[in-house]
């Protein structure tokens, strides 16, 4: 019994304290870990409120430069001093700018017992990332020396020297970095090509490749250039920027920092090609070919005509495809070479281009679809066709023919006269003939707007409506006070509920890059969106997942392969607008964004 009572007073005694600690006013701090900081690198910021334990997250408005990493992480702290309780709750944000820059973060407000309560604002300056040299800090300040060249470097090649012009050639950027070595941030500044037509070859290929000994992983991406003019042409250098992520040694060897990512610094590398010269020489003179329009590939052509028996002046369709490896969009029209000029009437050709191939190089085909109307009866062939191009591999040009192809063209006894206004224009203008007349019906029966069957409130379903809303409303407000629990003490719950609205305002950010014409900073961003939704979805950090470990971690969690393969092909796409940023289009980035939109929708269904 003096348990009893003793416990009961122990209890009274610290809800005391409690209360009174809780009925002063609150305050709420905001501070950073740092105030200068570099582009790609991590940025710690802590909202605190002193004095109460049962608040809301504060809201908290960032720039928009600064990618969310994680958060909010929360912690609280209660202690008992002189009988006074002093309770103090921290809520952690990692952050990463993407431009330089002087900003300001805060003030932070927060709503509590119908008071509103304002923070402190914070001042952020950010400055360019310094290049990577040889050194990084360890974790007690000790340097360790690290040969970076061999760990990361990039090629530019072509795959010949010498070519004549509006020839194919195939252009190689080469990214090598060892294994095991994690890569974020990627930034590629394609080579200038002004000289030249650029068309994308397939996908980027990943696979590796032994250098000195050395095992690397290199992404490859592969450019057809069609050089537009002759002479000494050199291709500028391409460049490359990313961050290395190195693991470090922490202090604490926190379980929490490998669950926030921050077990390792990211450390910026800029890398440069070499330069490419190439010799682009004329085409040669000799035996060029009168109908020869600037081919320049190994082509074929098929004809096809419909249809073949018509009266003078009807109309036939000439169908001519062209197909083949070189610049297919750049094809000139096949000649047609009547007996007469006045035996045909011939009408410009609609063209239809289609890349059939972009994988060793561009293979593709171009429909020419011409109109003519033989003009007299005495026709019985068709114009003959043909196409000439030059062929690198062999240096020579070479003439296609294709023989006439057999009509009938018969009498036409029919004429029919143009009118260029019609006659009696006068007495037609202005004319209206009514169609038909309608009858609206007249409700005369109006006993019939009386009430029919029982009273509303003897019906069961008004009865049952009447007992059962106050408890549904009950129940929904036992779930709303649940989530809004779960929200402030459980982080893995809070991501996962938040994760879609993050994405679609990251979706937004990133529609409004398309519309700037920002292609780099587009396909960073969406990237960044993408893999962000899927470690708050599965409450992951950052650092956990990669581009090669992804697929296996959301087949475990039975997300399926139809998802996954469009994870694969949006990430890829992403990789490839940011190594090729001044190649891709709006409609490009805007395919990505919806393919992106869709994989995210996806997602929240299976997850």
């Amino acid at each position: 019994m003096i348990k009893k009572i003793t416990s009961i007073a122990i209890f009274i005694f610290v809800l005391n304290l409690i209360s009174t600690a809780f009925a002063k006013e609150i305050e709420i701090t905001l501070n950073v870990d740092k105030t200068r900081v570099e582009v790609g690198s991590h940025l710690r910021l802590t909202v605190g409120v002193q004095g109460a334990f049962d608040t809301d997250i504060p809201e908290i408005s960032p720039p928009e430069n600064f990618n969310l990493m994680y958060g909010p992480s929360v912690s609280t702290q209660t202690t008992i001093v002189n009988n006074v309780v002093s309770v103090f709750r921290g809520f952690s944000y990692g952050f990463s700018p993407t431009e330089t820059g002087k900003f300001e973060i805060g003030p932070v407000t927060l709503e509590y017992k119908g008071k509103v309560y304002t923070s402190n604002s914070v001042r952020i300056e950010v400055v360019e990332r310094t290049p990577f040299e040889s050194k990084i800090e360890g974790g007690k300040g000790e340097n360790r020396n690290i040969d970076i060249n061999k760990k990361i470097f990039v090629e530019l090649t072509t795959d010949k020297k010498e070519a004549y012009i509006y020839e194919e050639i195939i252009e190689s950027f080469k990214l090598y970095f060892q294994k095991e070595l994690p890569l974020d941030d990627l930034d590629y500044v394609a080579a200038s090509t002004k000289s030249f037509l650029a068309e994308r070859l397939g996908e980027e290929r990943r696979y590796e490749e032994v250098r000195d000994g050395i095992l690397y992983n290199v992404i490859e991406l592969r450019t057809a250039l069609f050089p537009l003019v002759t002479g000494n042409i050199e291709i500028p250098p391409a460049k490359f920027k990313c961050n290395i992520i190195i693991r470090q040694q922490s202090y604490s060897n926190s379980m929490f920092d490998e669950f926030l990512g921050r077990g390792g610094q990211k450390y910026p590398v800029e890398r440069s090609t070499d330069s490419v010269k190439l010799k682009i020489k004329s085409l040669p003179e000799s035996d060029k070919p009168e109908d020869f329009a600037g081919a320049v590939g190994r082509f074929t052509i098929d004809v096809l005509a419909k249809p073949t028996k018509v009266k003078v002046g009807d109309p036939i369709t000439l169908l001519m495809n062209i197909r083949g490896d070189g610049n297919i969009q750049t094809i000139g029209e096949p000649v047609l070479t009547p007996r007469d000029e006045k035996d045909f009437k011939l009408y410009p050709a609609e063209t239809d281009t289609t890349i059939t191939d972009r994988g060793e190089g561009i293979r593709g085909e171009k429909l020419f679809s011409k109109v003519i109307e033989p003009q007299h009866e005495d026709i019985d062939m068709m114009p003959a066709i043909s196409f000439s191009y030059f062929d690198p591999e062999l240096e020579k040009y070479k003439t296609i023919t294709h023989s006439p192809i057999p009509i009938v063209v018969e009498h036409s006894d029919i004429e029919i006269p143009i009118r260029l206004s019609p006659e009696n224009a006068e007495k037609v203008k202005g004319q209206v003939n009514i169609l038909t007349k309608d009858i609206l019906p007249i409700m005369s029966d109006l006993y019939s707007f009386k009430n029919q069957g029982f009273a509303v409130y003897k019906r069961p379903l008004f009865l049952a409506f009447i007992f059962l809303t106050p408890i549904l409303v009950v129940t929904a407000c036992l779930y709303v006070q649940r989530h809004r629990e779960l929200l402030q003490t459980d982080v893995g719950y809070a991501r996962k509920r938040r994760a879609l609205s993050r994405a679609k305002k990251q979706i937004s950010n990133a529609r409004r890059l398309v519309q700037l014409d920002n292609p780099s900073e587009f396909y960073s961003t969406l990237a960044k969106t993408v893999m962000a939704h899927i470690t708050d979805k599965l409450n992951l950090a950052p650092a956990s997942i990669t581009s090669d470990n992804i697929s296996g971690i959301l087949e475990s969690r039975g997300v399926s392969h139809d998802v996954i393969k469009e994870l694969k092909q949006c990430l890829e796409s992403c990789d490839y607008g940011r190594f090729s940023a001044g190649q891709q289009s709006k409609d490009q980035m805007e395919h990505t964004l919806n393919s992106a939109e869709e994989f995210i929708m996806h997602l929240e269904k299976q997850l």
